[in-house]
């Protein structure tokens, strides 16, 4: 064994040792907060699918490129964080630990937006239809079919995800098998799509290769986190390395999105393609994987950091999973009177909407957050 080998070797098993003595990683709590603030850029820029020739078009576009990692990077983190769920505990209390936790925020969420959107049509773009059949079976269809607010799709595929993960940790600690596994989702989910977008007939991939389980997109992302944390890369770049790449694969996206869709012609396609600007673009994989290896070279930067911002950097990432369920509310929020020109503004301004968006709806659920906690001590307390 080489000295770099071993240097290699013994980082992994520092990384490993790391993990089961229950050190905290900073990393991980910076990477859901820069993914939950893009999944917002990502909602305050859909107006990229209405296809014009115009600059804000076209800033929309550059948002969509630079955030698109956003859910990616949410099954990276959940990838490394559960596939050896087996060291911590069994799958019966795995189970029990993680569909509790989704499971309840689904239906909760889901509930909560059904009876806005229904007892509240006005206020939320695209509530009328909810509002028109609004009722316990139309509730129960919805849910079902993810057709009350579709950004919850990510918590269906997340279950998913679970449902698969007490056989995927079986496969995690042998390298080429995780190896294989990867090569293998990274084929039918990433460069089938590819060769379907570039025009080659899928009849010639779907008798052989339409796989479900392995044509998953989430599955790789979920696969790579774990990868990643465990194994690494064989390039051994430093931050700056992996900030080029990222933003390589970002401006790629961009200008590749321009003229897929025309915006360098006289006139543009009638439909968005959003192909290349997308979960299922190698150009995404590449960003989000590229992103994910910048923050975790940060880490020891990180960790030198004061108790105090890595307090606040972890209060901050604790309300992810409640912006991300409930930011669209805010985004599809409709008032007239004084506050049109406020919602003017947004339109014509996204990125600084999705500030606005992602600190409101963290402050609103912190203060949930304070307030069920202070409700449930007082509880206890009687």
């Amino acid at each position: 064994m080489t000295a770099r080998q071993t240097d290699m070797w013994q980082g992994s098993v520092d990384r490993r040792e790391s993990r089961c003595h229950g050190t905290h990683y900073v990393f991980v709590d910076v990477l859901n907060i820069v993914s939950c603030f893009a999944v917002v850029c990502l909602h305050t820029s859909l107006g990229v699918f209405s296809l014009q020739h115009t600059f804000l078009w076209a800033f929309q576009e550059l948002m969509q490129a630079m955030f698109i990692f956003a859910v990616p990077i949410f099954f990276m983190v959940s990838g490394m964080n559960l596939l050896d769920y087996r060291k911590k505990y069994s799958t019966k209390v795995f189970f029990k630990k993680r569909f509790v936790r989704v499971g309840r925020a689904l239906i909760l969420g889901s509930i909560a937006c059904y009876l806005l959107f229904g007892l509240l049509p006005g206020l939320f773009y695209g509530a009328q239809s909810i509002a028109d059949g609004f009722g316990p079976v139309d509730f129960c269809k919805r849910f079902l079919t993810n057709s009350i607010i579709d950004i919850y799709w990510f918590l269906y595929s997340i279950i998913y995800l679970y449902l698969l993960t007490p056989l995927l940790s079986k496969i995690v600690h042998d390298r080429r098998l995780l190896e294989y596994a990867i090569a293998l989702t990274l084929f039918c989910s990433i460069l089938i799509p590819a060769a379907k977008a570039i025009g080659i007939n899928e009849k010639y991939f779907s008798p052989l290769l339409s796989w479900p389980l392995f044509a998953s997109s989430a599955l790789l992302y979920f696969l790579l986190g774990y990868y990643l944390e465990n194994y690494g890369l064989p390039l051994h770049w430093n931050a700056p390395a992996w900030a080029a790449t990222f933003l390589g694969s970002v401006t790629l996206m961009f200008l590749g999105g321009l003229c897929w869709n025309g915006f360098f012609q006289n006139s543009m396609g009638v439909e968005y393609q959003n192909y290349l600007v997308g979960i299922s673009s190698p150009l995404c994989v590449i960003s989000a994987v590229s992103l994910f290896m910048l923050c975790k070279a940060l880490e020891p930067s990180l960790q030198r950091g004061s108790d105090r911002m890595k307090s606040i950097i972890r209060k901050v990432s604790s309300v992810s999973l409640g912006v991300y369920m409930f930011h669209l509310l805010l985004v599809n929020l409709t008032l007239g009177g004084p506050f049109e020109r406020i919602l003017t503004f947004g339109q014509y301004h996204p990125f600084i909407k999705a500030i606005a968006v992602y600190l409101l709806t963290g402050i609103a659920v912190y203060a949930g957050k304070w307030c069920i906690s202070k409700v449930k001590r007082a509880l206890l307390s009687k």
